[in-house]
């Protein structure tokens, strides 16, 4: 007979056993609601630093958003942000955000007040 069974943390099943919790928010890891990156680690937007460059697309500007965690952000979101600060159009696309118009400095700005690293990228 084969027991199989799994270790949720230290000192599991002793009467020491405390449940893991996050080391952010110090809730149990069921219950956390903290970003996390596709390893599971929390990471915030303090953590990630996108780059913001502007390209011509089917002959128009437009600002494309790169270099963000699509696990630990959220992405629609941050777009609609952008989007309705802006007064522009938008949308993701391969998991860049992607703005209609030429707006690389107000988005780096916006981003930085968001909390992000943001830098600009390109000329």
């Amino acid at each position: 007979m084969f027991l199989s069974f799994t270790m949720s943390g230290l000192f599991a099943g002793t009467s020491l056993e405390r449940p893991v919790t996050c080391e952010r928010c110090g809730k149990v890891l069921d219950e956390c609601a903290c970003p996390r990156s596709a390893s599971g680690a929390v990471c915030g937007p303090k953590d990630q630093s996108p780059r913001v460059r502007r390209e011509k697309r089917r002959g128009k500007w437009c600002t494309v958003v790169a270099g963000l965690d699509a696990d630990a952000t959220d992405l629609k979101a941050l777009l609609k942000a952008l989007r309705t600060g802006l007064g522009t159009g938008g949308g993701i696309t391969d998991g860049e955000l992607i703005l209609q118009g030429d707006h690389r400095d107000a988005v780096v700005a916006r981003l930085c007040e968001m909390g992000y690293r943001a830098k600009p990228a390109g000329g």
